[in-house]
């Protein structure tokens, strides 16, 4: 890692980190193999620390960090402590948030001041975030002055924020520089990263101007200045910006590199790609497991961390569900006289239930995106109020003819289930679209809520046509 240089007009520029592993279905790397992994078990077990030293001894941070979470808790702790400074700083970031929560949990406050001080700021603060606000205050009490200032700084944003996610050393010169100027700072400056791929351009009171891509700045004449070759049209993020729209402007103007600035304009940070690409990973996991009620990290969570997590979204369900059973109960004395209605009502239930939850996947991405606009709110609603009406219409037809062949003595049935049908499916797929839309305008994460919203809609509105209908028809 390069030495630190303190803030001033020419900040170097972070190295670009490796990607940060969230994939549970892991492929071993060169090195790291299921005969590794069992014998660091056994070791383990055994409390052989020369076998335990002898393993780890010549593995990559990446191979650490991989094999560290690919072992059991318990196990995965017993590592940490034996290790203890042994182990190298740059395996830190390299692991699963969850994982990287867990193993600093079991070091001591001036163990995490010496690795966090081998760190990059925005690695440390991600390390900082998760700890109340007392250890954290004890630990940046004894980091180094400027990296100090760093995590100070960043963590004095809201979560989620560019703020946090940015870090403070980029490269950037004055605007007024010649491109031999450019080229001779980057040639003898000793302290420039391993990699970067952007130069920002500054005026004088340290506003960003423009932004220059260094194989531009190889093509360009010796004798230019940086103002004329540069990047003019430039749109710096807020520090307050949420990551998310962060995520989409990345995405829209396919920027490698964007520039973080203050509440004055002043250039502070950089957000870099693979910064994005990780946001972009959690976020899109993040919704999928919140659909679900689960967490992407439940794969390294003790069980009673992974019940506890779960069980809130369990218990709405069971709200949801108790009110689709009292719908029932309500029409229990026809059910009792017809008892082909039981056999039959679950189906159109769960064919609501599953195309709520199409409609549902499709919109919830399209507002993560910022696919979903005000403009096309509207066409999308009536898109899928169609869509819902054919497939009723079809299922409708279905139905219909399957339950005629099952029951032949029951015609009006045929009739009730498919009207039932074509309404259910309707309606869910004006729920699946209208409750996230919903819910977004309330502030509120549509990928955490609208799922339990839904089944309270589909299996009670689906329970209640069926049987409304067939108590109407038949009685």
């Amino acid at each position: 890692m390069s030495k630190r240089i303190k803030h001033k007009l020419l900040p170097k520029s972070k190295a670009f980190k490796k990607k940060k592993k969230n994939n549970s279905q892991k492929q071993y790397p060169l090195g790291l193999g299921p005969k590794m992994i069992n014998s660091m078990e056994i070791a383990l077990r055994e409390d052989d620390v020369v076998h335990i030293r002898k393993i780890v001894e010549g593995l990559s941070e990446y191979d650490l960090a991989s094999l560290i979470e690919s072992l059991p808790l318990t196990e995965r702790k017993k590592l940490i402590e034996i290790l203890g400074d042994k182990i190298n700083p740059e395996v830190f970031p390299e692991l699963n948030d969850v994982v990287q929560e867990q193993v600093i949990d079991t070091l001591d406050e001036p163990q995490i001041v010496k690795i966090a001080n081998e760190l990059d700021s925005d690695e440390v603060v991600e390390i900082l975030e998760h700890m109340d606000e007392d250890e954290q205050k004890n630990i940046i009490k004894q980091l180094d002055p400027e990296l100090k200032y760093q995590v100070q700084s960043s963590l004095s944003y809201p979560e989620d924020s560019a703020g946090r996610l940015m870090t403070r050393e980029f490269v950037s010169m004055p605007d007024w520089w010649t491109v031999k100027e450019a080229k001779e700072y980057l040639l003898k400056n000793e302290e420039l990263p391993e990699d970067f791929y952007d130069i920002f351009l500054t005026d004088e009171k340290f506003r960003p101007t423009g932004q220059i891509a260094l194989d531009k700045l190889l093509r360009a004449k010796p004798t230019d200045q940086l103002f004329d070759v540069m990047d003019g049209e430039i749109v710096p993020i807020s520090a307050m910006t949420d990551q998310e729209e962060v995520a989409h402007m990345f995405r829209e103007y396919g920027w490698k590199s964007a520039m973080v600035v203050d509440n004055m304009g002043h250039l502070v940070g950089a957000i870099l790609i693979d910064d994005v690409v990780e946001v972009i990973h959690e976020e899109a996991t993040e919704d999928i497991m919140h659909l679900t009620g689960a967490d992407e990290g439940d794969v390294y969570k003790s069980v009673f961390s992974i019940f506890r997590s779960r069980v809130v979204w369990l218990l709405t369900n069971l709200v949801a569900t108790i009110i689709a059973a009292s719908v029932v109960k309500g029409f229990q004395d026809i059910i009792a006289q017809i008892s082909v209605l039981a056999v039959l009502m679950p189906i159109v239930a769960s064919m609501g239930g599953t195309t709520g939850n199409q409609t549902l996947a499709v919109v919830v991405r399209a507002l993560a995106t910022k696919e979903l606009t005000s403009t096309n709110t509207m066409r999308m609603i009536l898109k899928e109020f169609l869509v819902g009406l054919t497939n009723g219409m079809l299922f409708a037809g279905l139905i219909a003819v399957i339950t005629h062949l099952w029951f032949p003595d029951y015609k009006v049935i045929s009739f009730i289930i498919a009207i039932a049908m074509l309404i259910n499916l309707t309606i869910a797929s004006l729920a699946g679209i209208l409750i996230p839309l919903t819910l977004s305008k309330l502030k509120v994460d549509p990928a955490i809520s609208s799922g339990v919203f839904l089944i309270a809609i589909t299996d009670s509105g689906g329970f209640f046509v069926f049987l409304g209908l067939a108590k109407l028809l038949l009685f």
